[in-house]
């Protein structure tokens, strides 16, 4: 799996907008949280890389683990997951960059997904909208 193909499931894709991510981690500590019982970021399902020698938007990877099951067993949350259900990291994220969509569009030079979740307000502190 590519880092940005994001995690599919019944036609919808876990999707990660890394013009919008401000790479918090606040949706690993999340899925690690409502899958293990502990926040820590190496048992996450999905890892938010920010390297510190690239700019913006250049600075955020994103990688899924083959073992996301969009929060369908997750034993410390009470809530309703898989594809008609939440997911961890979609309500933890405090920006909403990250989503379940039911498209994916592949930016042809290098094969990765490139989503856009920004709206008009982003423009209006100084971010790309498109």
């Amino acid at each position: 799996m590519t880092n940005d193909e994001g995690i599919k499931g019944k036609g919808r894709h876990l999707l990660i907008d890394k013009k919008k991510c401000q790479g918090c981690m606040t949706c690993m500590l999340a899925c690690s949280l409502v899958h293990e019982g502990k926040e820590n970021l190496s048992l996450s399902r999905i890892q938010v890389i920010q390297s510190s020698f690239e700019k913006y938007p250049r600075d955020i990877e994103t990688r899924y683990v083959e073992s996301c099951d969009l929060c369908v067993e997750t034993p410390f949350w009470d809530e309703q997951g898989g594809v008609d259900g939440k997911q961890a990291c979609v309500e933890a994220c405090p920006l909403g960059a990250v989503r379940l969509s039911p498209e994916i569009s592949t930016n042809l030079e290098n094969g990765e997904c490139e989503v856009n979740f920004r709206g008009k307000g982003w423009k209006k502190i100084g971010y790309p909208i498109d």
